[in-house]
């Protein structure tokens, strides 16, 4: 029997008595009241968003820990040049963050966090004339050590994020790109884009997937044109096998429906999502069986079996 299914019995039999944990026990689980240290933590990420929306990139990058690392692997020279890049390519990008739950043990520090960013493009799209609107979301975690009287960044997690950057009337197109939040490693997803095309127009697109790393790779797109009926395209996506989580990119081209208007792009968006990549597991394998002794005598090592109730293996 698993420790699991032992503990679900003993709750089950607390039940059947009447009782249940106490509000003490459950408190005692909670971390330690830091009531002082969480208000320095949510004082010093406030600055760090006014840095950044002043795009103040020294200002920035002083949050951050030198060994500082991300759940996409990126480290803290990375996050610096795609900073650097985005603020170049959207030079009046601004972002807002509200803050959840903030937990401090010790000299560490967890807090659940919500942004947005919005802006516009640096350039105007030649084909269709005007500025790219950007707009995002995402919610994760941020992770923090303090080191000295400061608290310093040292890794983050995204869990969910959204992009969109829309030009011409693609600005108001309606559309939805769904597929899962999180897959493994080496699974297959369907990822299906719906648009909402008017009348007058006809829409194409595309959906790629690459892993998240940097540099990033380029992505070869397919173009087809949008079931006018379905309104949908869906493709099936294999996760690769790298462990490296994805992102995956939805483009909707609007030209007009007549035959030289076909030829004219009326505008074109990009959607971009996260997809979380669960690692594959490694199994556990046995050391080799035997070992020589420094005196020449053969002795058997002995076996480590894995306990296969282990809810660590599961």
């Amino acid at each position: 029997m698993t420790s699991k299914t032992t503990l679900v019995l003993a709750v089950l039999a607390l039940i059947s008595l009447g009782a249940g944990p106490s509000k003490a026990a459950l408190t005692s689980l909670e971390p330690p009241k830091a009531a002082e240290e969480e208000k320095l933590v949510e004082r010093n990420l406030q600055i760090l968003e006014r840095k950044w929306n002043e795009h103040d990139l020294d200002g920035v990058m002083r949050h951050y820990a030198d060994d500082y690392i991300n759940n996409d692997g990126l480290d803290k020279k990375s996050v610096s040049e795609l900073t650097k890049d985005l603020w170049k390519n959207y030079p009046d990008a601004k972002s807002t963050s509200k803050m959840g739950k903030i937990r401090v043990e010790g000299k560490f520090a967890t807090v659940d966090s919500h942004d947005t960013a919005t802006g516009y493009t640096a350039k105007e799209l030649p084909a269709v004339g005007g500025k790219g609107e950007l707009s995002s979301i995402s919610e994760g975690q941020l992770f923090l050590k303090k080191v000295g009287d400061e608290w310093k960044i040292i890794g983050d997690r995204i869990d969910y994020e959204r992009v969109r950057v829309a030009f011409g009337v693609a600005r108001n197109l309606k559309a939805t790109f769904t597929a899962p939040e999180q897959v493994k490693a080496g699974q297959e997803y369907s990822a299906r884009l719906l648009v909402q095309v008017p009348p007058e127009l006809l829409a194409v697109g595309s959906i790629t997937s690459e892993p998240l790393q940097y540099p990033q790779v380029t992505h070869t797109e397919v173009w087809r044109q949008i079931d006018e009926d379905s309104q949908t395209i869906e493709r099936v996506i294999r996760a690769n096998a790298s462990n490296h989580n994805e992102l995956l990119m939805a483009t909707i081209g609007i030209t007009g429906m007549g035959e030289t208007e076909r030829m004219k792009l009326k505008g074109l968006t990009y959607i971009t999502r996260r997809m979380n990549v669960v690692p594959l597991n490694t199994p556990v394998t046995k050391p080799a069986s035997k070992s020589k002794s420094s005196d020449g005598d053969s002795k058997k090592m002995p076996e480590i079996t894995p306990d296969l109730n282990d809810e660590t293996l599961e």
